[in-house]
């Protein structure tokens, strides 16, 4: 969880958002953990939100996913599944830049 600083001053609200999740793929989850632990403080929250801080965490680690990337992985090699051919390279998107400099 997050420290919070004793005393509030210019340069801590300025580094607030240093290891919060805001604009990345977890700022979902984060807001619904805020949300929820910001209505029951902080010694409440850990017992009657910890579902919220679960789907935080998991999207922190992202454990499941991996385990789940892993088990396709062991599938395709027992059934000896041969990978699919990559698309041709002309159907790329970013080949519409290729000559342009920025």
């Amino acid at each position: 969880m997050e420290q919070i600083a004793p005393v509030q001053t210019p340069i801590t609200y300025n580094f607030a958002w240093v290891g919060s999740h805001a604009g990345r793929r977890c700022e979902l989850f984060e807001k619904q953990w805020l949300n929820c632990a910001s209505k029951l403080g902080l010694h409440k929250a850990e017992k009657e939100c910890k579902f919220e801080l679960q789907d935080l965490k998991e999207c922190e680690s992202m454990d499941l996913s991996y385990k789940r990337y892993m088990r396709m992985q062991e599938e395709r090699q027992k059934k000896g599944l041969p990978y699919q051919d990559p698309p041709p390279y002309d159907t790329l998107p970013y080949q519409r830049f290729k000559n342009v400099v920025f």
